[in-house]
């Protein structure tokens, strides 16, 4: 339930009200306006999240050690919301994705231990699957509601406010955290349990390296090719203005659809196939794939294709490498849990950070060439993905 309500909360704006707000407030700027605005968001959950997830490990209170990053998070986050529906300028957005990823680093925090402190390794995948799934529902549904809000620009960012929020609370409500017993907290200065959040040996666990590695760059790929695709149908393929709205709400219902679809299946079979890094490789190829199929999409349905078979790519990923990398952890997960999972986040969006920045670069050289610039981006996409599945083949100690 707390996922649905923040994920019907957040990708909204995500999905639909932020690059609409940045090509109103900046037309000129829109490309680079978005990759700063995305980039920002990413930056700062990548940096707040090991911090809070190592002061969670650490928290000692009676509501629990998750709990009250769940609340505090999704509170600031809300006023993020707020903030981007009033946004007049690029800097009024980007004051708004600031705060919405403050809130996002605490709550995320908290929230990608849940898992590992209190489910098998044998039914993670089944349990990461149905959270992604009931996440990528709430976003379905946020992605039909939103277009209906493209010309009141408040609503477009905070019209799923009133449902998510009590969500939130009846989720928090039903939630049963651990409760960590004071003597079991490492007696150290705060300061140096912030620095210690950071802090990781590849050497000491290698393969929990190489996941960390390979998703890196699997999600570049994801980077590049989800970032732009509104641009792609207005530059690339010249939709109009009366026709976007329409295509918005068919492309994410068919984004997410393909999600949901990935997402179902690589919960099911990450639990029962032998080689977890196998299927990492098939994302990865199948992502390519879809890239391949957006960048020489002649017209609307080939992209609608592609882009399907783009996000189911990225659904099968989810589950797969995120169960994958809780067999990994340092320790065998008994202890810092909430550490190590943030420092995945590092790995999940740092290249969400620069990626959007990179883009519009790439996307002015792929200009200076017979394909064209969103082509070469989505093409791009497809390599760097690849790049990440086939590291990911260098885990040893589990399939």
């Amino acid at each position: 339930m707390t996922t649905f309500a923040v994920s019907f909360a957040t990708l909204m704006p995500a999905m639909v009200a932020l690059p609409i707000i940045v090509a109103r407030v900046s037309p000129e700027n829109k490309e680079s306006g978005l990759g700063i605005a995305l980039g920002i968001t990413s930056f700062l959950g990548m940096l707040l999240a090991p911090i809070f997830g190592a002061i969670s490990d650490r928290t000692t209170l009676r509501l629990g050690m998750r709990r009250p990053f769940l609340i505090v998070g999704p509170c600031i986050t809300v006023a993020g919301l707020v903030t981007l529906g009033l946004a007049d300028s690029l800097a009024a957005v980007y004051v708004a994705v600031v705060t919405m990823a403050v809130g996002s680093g605490i709550a995320g925090a908290a929230d990608g231990a849940m898992i590992p402190d209190s489910i098998p390794d044998r039914l993670r995948g089944r349990v990461l699957g149905f959270s992604t799934v009931t996440g990528v529902s709430a976003g379905l549904i946020a992605s039909v509601v939103g277009p209906q809000f493209i010309d009141n620009q408040f609503l477009l960012a905070t019209a799923t406010l009133p449902l998510s929020i009590p969500l939130m609370a009846i989720g928090l409500w039903l939630y049963r955290d651990r409760v960590l017993d004071p003597k079991d907290v490492p007696q150290q200065p705060i300061f140096r349990t912030v620095l210690r959040s950071y802090r990781f040996s590849p050497k000491s666990a290698p393969d929990f390296a190489w996941v960390w590695l390979g998703r890196f760059f699997v999600t570049f790929g994801i980077a590049f090719a989800a970032s732009f695709s509104i641009y792609f149908l207005t530059d690339q393929l010249k939709v109009s203005k009366a026709e976007l709205p329409s295509l918005i709400a068919i492309n994410s219902m068919l984004s997410l659809g393909g999600t949901t679809l990935g997402t179902i299946v690589g919960a099911f079979v990450t639990d029962r196939v032998r080689s977890r890094r196998n299927l990492v490789l098939v994302s990865a190829l199948l992502l390519a794939t879809g890239g391949l199929i957006v960048a020489f999409s002649p017209n609307v349905p080939i992209f609608l294709i592609g882009s399907g078979l783009l996000f189911f790519a990225i659904g099968l990923f989810i589950p797969t490498d995120g169960v994958l990398v809780m067999s990994v952890l340092p320790g065998g997960g008994k202890s810092d849990v909430a550490k190590y999972m943030s420092l995945v986040v590092i790995a999940d969006q740092l290249p969400r950070s620069i990626g959007p920045m990179i883009a519009p670069a790439v996307i002015a050289l792929g200009a200076l060439t017979s394909l064209g610039g969103y082509p070469v981006l989505y093409l791009t996409a497809g390599v760097v993905a690849i790049l990440g599945g086939v590291l990911v083949r260098r885990v040893r100690s589990v399939n």
